[in-house]
């Protein structure tokens, strides 16, 4: 292992070590469990984060503490799109916390915004025994940029599945962004009624400069 890649490694485990702890940052972006709750101003987004091929089991190294993490995606979002080499606590106030395969129904203010990457964490807790040991990356990028149109007086929206197709060593290779809509709207139903449409606004992807 090079000096650089030795740097890299040992940086990216004091940013795990800091997410890791009590100092994470509460995202402004919550589920929403009734429609009374949502705040003046905000919409409901729909949407699922997906792997191919899932994660295995085992393939995260969590303990117990740190079991809210398993097998979710930390989809860091903003209004406008920047490169994001490295994931900073900052970030994480901007995050939707998106179980991996199922729909989640948060809220967010009713204008477009961005998605700038994502990431999964893979290990909760890193011991570096010396600066040539070799370890994993403790975080694993789920790489794309999308653009999600919401509109003003949107009251709910769904933005697809976005299924990130990775390999051996947890690359991004391919990204899809699926509409299921249907099964989507269906759930949405169940879960707050008939009596609000959920409006079709796919991720579109966007190339970065």
């Amino acid at each position: 292992m090079n000096r650089m890649s030795s740097v890299y490694r040992l940086a990216w485990a004091g940013v795990a070590a800091l997410l890791l702890t009590a100092c994470v940052p509460t995202s402004r972006i919550q589920p929403v469990e009734k429609l009374a709750d949502l705040p003046s101003g905000d919409v409901v987004l729909v949407g699922r984060i997906e792997l191919d091929p899932p994660l295995k089991a085992g393939e995260q190294k969590l303990s117990k503490r740190y079991a809210e993490y398993e097998r979710l995606a930390l989809v860091i979002v903003d209004e406008e799109p920047r490169e994001m080499d490295r994931l900073g606590l900052g970030d994480m106030k901007q995050r939707i916390n998106a179980p991996l395969g199922q729909n989640f129904f948060v809220h967010h203010p009713a204008r477009p915004f961005y998605i700038l990457k994502s990431w999964v964490v893979m290990q909760a807790e890193i011991k570096v025994q010396s600066p040539n040991a070799r370890m994993e990356d403790p975080l694993a990028p789920l790489q794309g940029l999308f653009r999600v149109d919401v509109r003003p007086g949107d009251k709910a929206v769904y933005i697809g599945t976005i299924r990130y197709h990775r390999d051996e060593f947890f690359g991004t290779t391919k990204v899809v962004v699926r509409d299921d809509h249907a099964a989507a709207n269906a759930e949405f139903q169940r879960r707050f009624g008939t009596g609000l449409s959920l409006r079709k606004s796919l991720a579109v992807p966007v190339a970065r400069r």
